[in-house]
């Protein structure tokens, strides 16, 4: 696709929106399927994920316009929104489960523990997050609006909203933290929306909605006196409901006014409920879905700090081991004792008689791994000298110190690509499940699914996804 860089320059320096239509047009199949595919088959998700793709794509077309593969580019971007959406909406049904829980856990009641510690700081950190983080906090957690209604607000799509909902209380608990509160997000989401909202003493609004409006109308000494008389009448409001009145809470009114306040504040407080747990039980099914989807994103080992290992192939039926692993094991085998002679040689001045002086509990080697009953003990014991090997069942390997006649083991490419990103992800995965271990009092994740949440990034969380995808194309590959 030679002309892809020249619609995207021709945007770029024209802002010619046909070009940019045109390029649309040619790829919207690629990056629509693959997100498809990536989110199990959710159109709704799929649209999203294409708008995030093709917005990227505008926003970056004059860097892009040199890129030598936009399609390729096209589909890592897919990849990348398609995780990062999928990450959110884990982190989200993680919250509002845990929500849940709080609120069944406390019957509703007054503020707990945990929040009479964060509700006096709460604020503060908030006033720290940048514009639009600080807004996505303040609608959801403050005003419980809707994510739909966030996604408004914040002029993206829903599922944009989620996720910017969910980065705002990533950078919220360092805010906290550095006033003694420490929690992860999804604890902090938790008690937040497990408390009931504010409800500000009656007369308060219409109070100041007429000091609004006389100041407004009024000279000064009218403006002054009116506000001398609503200040009165507010101080009077207060010192009649105390330093405010909380729905949900279990005091006995003191006025008819109070009372009023207190009934429209719990039928408020038990529609908010009722409509919390119609919430929950329609993402319990769509985590019964999402669990489907990720199926194969959990086939993981239940201890993860033992996570980077060589995949596991199908099994030969002799030996129990591919092809290809009896062979690179056989020849890490025959290096040692390749170094092992040599070291002997340089230490005693002539090369070993046999084997058995390289090998043993006081020797250079302490053991030599067989794969399937091999012997070792006829190789040649001069430096330098080829060494060949053959098991029972009559594969032939030949480690050449030279590495001109030696075997090359045929391994899969899917087993190298997982190898690889192993090694890249190790010491993220290592990360991760510490802080999971310092959220959990010391417990390891039952499976992958439970260590997504705990990736420093998204970008991070969607390279370990990869290498799980990896790593299960590598265990489907036959020898």
């Amino acid at each position: 696709m030679n002309d892809d860089a020249e619609l995207l320059r021709r945007y770029a320096d024209e802002g010619s929106e046909s070009a940019f239509a045109e390029l649309v047009h040619r790829h919207v199949g690629l990056v629509y399927g693959a997100a498809m595919r990536r989110t199990g088959g959710d159109p709704h998700r799929a649209a999203d994920v294409a708008q995030q793709v093709f917005t990227a794509l505008a926003r970056d077309a004059r860097k892009l316009s040199r890129h030598a593969q936009l399609p390729a580019w096209l589909h890592t971007a897919t990849r990348n929104a398609a995780l990062n959406l999928m990450i959110s909406e884990q982190r989200r049904q993680t919250r509002e489960t845990e929500a849940l829980a709080l609120d069944a856990a406390t019957g509703g009641g007054g503020a707990n523990a945990d929040w009479d510690r964060l509700r006096p700081l709460l604020d503060a950190a908030i006033d720290e997050l940048p514009e639009a983080d600080r807004t996505a906090v303040i609608l959801r957690f403050l005003e419980r609006r809707p994510f739909a209604e966030i996604a408004a607000a914040l002029q993206v799509s829903e599922d944009a909203a989620r996720m910017r909902t969910d980065r705002a209380l990533d950078k919220l608990r360092p805010a906290l933290a550095r006033r003694g509160i420490t929690s992860t997000a999804s604890a902090l989401g938790a008690i937040m929306l497990g408390q009931p909202l504010a409800a500000a003493p009656a007369g308060l609004a219409t109070a100041l909605a007429t000091q609004a409006l006389a100041t407004a109308g009024a000279g000064t000494f009218a403006t002054l006196m009116t506000t001398k008389i609503i200040a009165t009448a507010i101080v009077g409001l207060l010192l009649a409901f105390g330093a405010g009145t909380y729905v949900g809470l279990n005091q006995r009114p003191a006025t008819d006014v109070t009372n009023l306040t207190t009934t429209s504040a719990e039928s408020a407080d038990k529609a908010l409920a009722a409509k919390m747990r119609s919430e929950n039980r329609r993402l319990a099914d769509q985590v019964a879905g999402l669990n489907a989807d990720l199926a194969q994103l959990t086939e993981t080992n239940a201890q993860l700090k033992s996570q980077i290992r060589p995949a596991v192939q199908p099994k030969n039926p002799t030996i129990g081991l591919a092809k290809w692993e009896v062979e690179r094991t056989i020849i890490s085998s025959l290096r040692q004792i390749d170094a092992a002679r040599k070291q002997y040689k340089l230490e005693h001045g002539q090369a070993p008689g046999s084997i058995d002086q390289l090998v043993g509990r006081r020797n250079y080697i302490k053991a030599v791994r067989t794969v399937g009953g091999e012997d070792y003990s006829a190789l040649p014991m001069e430096e330098g000298t080829p060494m060949t090997v053959t098991t029972p069942d009559g594969i032939t390997v030949t480690y050449d110190p030279s590495g001109v006649a030696g075997t090359k083991p045929d391994i899969p490419p899917e087993v190298v690509h997982a190898e690889q990103l192993g090694q890249k992800v190790q010491p993220l995965i290592k990360k991760a499940v510490t802080a999971y271990q310092a959220a959990h009092n010391g417990g390891s994740p039952p499976n992958s699914d439970a260590l997504l949440a705990y990736f420093a990034t998204p970008g991070e969380a969607a390279d370990f996804a990869e290498f799980l995808e990896a790593q299960k194309a590598a265990n489907a590959k036959g020898p």
